[in-house]
């Protein structure tokens, strides 16, 4: 899959979206998706600005940590995003549920979700999502990040060492990345433009978590819980019971499942 399968122009071709890639910057190198949508977003460009490059020189995910992957394989880009500021919770499980719903859509495989957005085939990582930035009433911005592996083994370049997957190896051929952009950027964008409507997407975000009812450790810096993941409420915060029997509410942090 060569780089020219993702240039603006074909990215825009016959999208179809109201918001999402009302205008996309296309990159062949950049250090980082998330700091030049950033940097467009300080600067006023519209919301639903992509910002998409073949490769990235310091690509990270949460908690920094790194995002590995060779030109020509996989897709990293990011969103300009203006939500309102309750809204910012529902835009993380939006993006997650359009990347479970795409993977379907384009491959047929089922994908579930690591609380509280890693997209998993198999149990293998495939997708990660990031969301930064800073909302008041008034004004701000956030910029939602996406990588998601379509044709590449990323198992042996990621640190920490997880178990990671790609849409190619699940399916045993490769795929196109340009469909693959264009099936999330319509989904996410019908989602997105119904984020105040009813529990619906909440619902559906729930269904897909793989994490509820497993015995977890969470760890968040210097913090870690460990019990029964019993559920996650409506902001999306995983509640956990304790051996105790309390509860407490977390509303992030790096789940590992208890063997």
């Amino acid at each position: 899959m060569g780089t020219t399968d993702l240039s603006a122009r074909v990215i825009k071709k016959g999208l179809g979206t109201t918001v999402m890639g009302c205008r996309v910057r296309s990159y062949t190198l950049v250090t980082s998706t998330m700091n030049v949508a950033r940097w467009m977003a300080n600067t006023g460009c519209p919301e639903g600005t992509i910002v998409v490059a073949d490769m990235q020189t310091a690509a990270r995910g949460r908690f920094n940590r790194p995002w590995a992957s060779l030109p020509g394989v996989n897709l990293t880009f990011s969103v300009v995003l203006c939500p309102s500021p309750e809204l910012l919770r529902d835009v993380n499980m939006a993006a997650t549920v359009a990347l479970v719903r795409c993977i379907r859509d384009v491959s047929g495989l089922r994908a579930t979700v690591k609380w509280p957005n890693d997209v998993r085939i198999g149990g293998k990582k495939a997708c990660g999502v990031l969301v930064e930035g800073t909302l008041t009433d008034s004004a701000g911005y956030v910029i939602l990040g996406v990588g998601m592996n379509v044709n590449y083994n990323p198992t042996p370049v990621l640190e920490p060492r997880v178990e990671a997957t790609s849409i190619a190896l699940e399916l045993g051929h490769e795929v196109s990345r340009l469909e693959v952009m264009r099936s999330f950027l319509r989904i996410f964008d019908r989602l997105y433009r119904t984020l105040n409507t009813d529990d619906s997407l909440y619902q559906e975000w729930r269904s897909y978590l793989d994490t509820l009812g497993q015995l977890v450790h969470v760890r968040l810096g210097e913090q870690v819980e460990e019990g029964f993941a019993a559920g996650v409420d409506r902001d999306g915060d995983l509640v956990l019971r304790r051996a105790d029997g309390s509860t407490v509410s977390l509303s992030a942090g790096e789940v590992t499942t208890q063997l």
